[in-house]
Order: C-alpha cells, then sequence, then structure tokens
C-alpha cells in the first residue's frame, strides 16, 4: 500500500481512524474524519510502539497488517488452516493458551500454521471435543475456562523457530537469505551528503554475500539491483527458498546528527520472543562493535514483517547512521562494508559454534 500519514485525507485514512477507534485510541473530538491530523498520528504511534513496530506515526505495509490483525477478537470468527494463512490477534490468543496449557505449536506468532493445527487436534483430542482442527466458540470457551489468563507479564521464549537452531555447526553449507532494505522507488532513510540508505543496504548485502559464498554458504538474495519490491513479496521470496538464516540489511537513521552506532533486531511480540534470533542478534551486534568500534546500542526485540513472516531463525542489522557527519560517511565505503560484512559473519559463526 501507498504510506500514509500526517496531512492525507481520503475513505483510507478513515478505514484507518475506525480500526483505530475500535481498539479504543483517542482520535479527538472530530473522530473518523477523514483526515490525517496530530491526533490520528498520536495513536498511531501509540498503536506501533504496543506492537513493537517501528514508531514514525505512518501507516505502511506492516503497520496496516498489524491494524487489520489487532481488530480479531477471540471467539469472532472460526480459525483454521487454509492457504493463505489465517492470522490474527484471536490466533495469538489461541496460541498463548494452548502454549500455556502444554500444547506445542510453535512461534507465538499469530498465525494459524500447520503446526498449530496439530496443536489444537491434540488438544481437542485431550479435551473430548469433535476432533476437526477447527476452532470456534466451543474451544474458545473451553481454553477460557481450564485456567484463567495469568495476570502478570507472559513472554514465551521456548519452543522456539528451528527448535531453537539450524540445524548446521558451520557455514559451509549453511542456507543464507540476504534482504537488502528497500530499492527502487523507495529510497528509505536519506544521510549525510544525499546518502540513500537503500544503495548502501544494497552494496553491504552484495559484499556479505560474497564473503558468505568465499566460505562455502549457499546464499539467496532478495534483490541484488536497484529495484522495487513490497515487503511481503520478498518474505515469500525468502521462504520459497527455505534458508537456515534470513538476514535483513539496514542503516539506521536520526533527526539528531549525534545518534550514531550499530544495533541488530530479532523477533519478538506481546508474548513471544525468539530466543534462537535474540542469541544471534547478540552476537552480531557484539561483533560489529568489537571489530569497527561502533557505539553498541545492543539487540532488541521486534514485530517487524521482515523477521515475523519469514520461517527460518531471522535478524535485522542495522551497523550504523547514515545521519551521523562521521559515521555516515563511512558506510558507503568498500572497505568499511567489507569489515562489516566480516563482523557479520563472525557473529554468525560464533553463533553456530555455541549450538
Amino acid at each position: 500500500m501507498r504510506p500514509v500519514g500526517r496531512g492525507d485525507i481520503g475513505k483510507q485514512v478513515v478505514d484507518i481512524q475506525t480500526r483505530l477507534a475500535a481498539l479504543g485510541y483517542f482520535l479527538g473530538r472530530e473522530g473518523a474524519d477523514g483526515f490525517f491530523g496530530p491526533h490520528t498520528e498520536h495513536a498511531i504511534r501509540a498503536f506501533q510502539q504496543q506492537r513493537l513496530l517501528f514508531s514514525d506515526g505512518v501507516v505502511e505495509d506492516n503497520t496496516w497488517t498489524e491494524l487489520v490483525e489487532a481488530g480479531y477478537k477471540p471467539g469472532e470468527r472460526l480459525l483454521y488452516l487454509r492457504v493463505p494463512y489465517m492470522r490474527g490477534d484471536d490466533v495469538l490468543y489461541l496460541q498463548r493458551r494452548l502454549d500455556e496449557l502444554g500444547f506445542d505449536c510453535g512461534p507465538v506468532d499469530g498465525i494459524f500454521s500447520p503446526g498449530l493445527e496439530v496443536a489444537v487436534t491434540e488438544f481437542q483430542r485431550n479435551t473430548g471435543l469433535n476432533v476437526d482442527g477447527i476452532v470456534g466458540e466451543t474451544t474458545f470457551d473451553l481454553l477460557r475456562r481450564l485456567r484463567k489468563d495469568s495476570t502478570h507479564e507472559y513472554m514465551v521464549s521456548i519452543p522456539d523457530r528451528m527448535n531453537g537452531y539450524v540445524g548446521r555447526c558451520e557455514i559451509k553449507g549453511l542456507r543464507v537469505s540476504v534482504d537488502a532494505g528497500h530499492g527502487g522507488v523507495e529510497n528509505g532513510a536519506l544521510g549525510v551528503g544525499g546518502l540513500k540508505e537503500k544503495d548502501v543496504n544494497l552494496g553491504l548485502a552484495l559484499e556479505l554475500t560474497r564473503l558468505l559464498e568465499t566460505q562455502g554458504a549457499l546464499v539467496y538474495l532478495t534483490r541484488d539491483a536497484d529495484v522495487s519490491l513490497p515487503l511481503y513479496q520478498r518474505t515469500e521470496a525468502a521462504n520459497a527458498w527455505a534458508p537456515d538464516v534470513h538476514v535483513c540489511i539496514h542503516h539506521n537513521w536520526s533527526a539528531g546528527s549525534k545518534a550514531e552506532g550499530a544495533a541488530t533486531y530479532f523477533f519478538a511480540n506481546s508474548t513471544y520472543t525468539s530466543a534462537g534470533g535474540r542469541r544471534l542478534a547478540g552476537y552480531i551486534v557484539n561483533a560489529l562493535s568489537r571489530e569497527l568500534g561502533r557505539v553498541d546500542l545492543r539487540k532488541h526485540g521486534r514485530n517487524y514483517a521482515c523477521l515475523r513472516e519469514v520461517k527460518p531463525l531471522a535478524v535485522m542489522v542495522e551497523p550504523g547512521f547514515i545521519s551521523h557527519p562521521e559515521e555516515g560517511l563511512t558506510l558507503a565505503d568498500p572497505e568499511t562494508m567489507a569489515r562489516e560484512s566480516q563482523a557479520i559473519l563472525h557473529g554468525i559463526e560464533a553463533y553456530l559454534a555455541r549450538l
């Protein structure tokens, strides 16, 4: 979808506002008036923060998908396995309750996958329900009655994606998909000297690909040129290739010129965190900080689509700030990209060595 933000008007804005209001967000006295003003922007930022998304007040594909999914309440519709997979907060609730009761449904990501269908049928078989893999009011009602939801914060760390491992202990033969963020008409952030994030992302992705391949890894690039590819098309392409590890390349930006340093991200939402992703992200950011002298901005759990939608272990890497007057100028330098690629490789190797 076309990004929608401050100053936009029309039916699409009304739809966004209506969904926000239904979720309890304050839109001012004007309500859903079709104008994307300050109150709507504030509500979107609050929603993005609550969902662990990038909080920029703009509704793009990732935020819109989360906004739609947030509207699904447990018991309001039948849940079952289909293609494309059903997704929403009702699926998230189902996964959480099954996990609490000891039924392994895989990652608690709000996606009705084949693994979740297995958990549903096991639950139905154990509780005397009709074993059909379809979750309706009866199943939801029983899930609620068996045990009340805990009042404390609930965070699932296991079971993890890929059971917490990638199946290999060395780079040789490892299947790695590399996603260079943005591209084509989507420039990403603009840095010092007119530096475009899409170009730096691609440069680093190409260098990382070259390095991984010299070490015997099998690599798939979601894009190898300056082209526009929709976010969800990229994740579908990566999934179709069936990698062991998925690495998203982005670069950070800040309105203030002092922000600098490297950061990494792994998949997490309000009820689940990828333990393997967190470890891998930690090794990579540590390597970037140690080998390039970057400020360590640490690893962070985020519900970004590039991390949520891919099936394998996934991390997003932001090696530096293109907005920093000194750090930003070095990011497009081939020698710097080579050193960053080495650090990312060393981070992956450190993760594999400890499996």
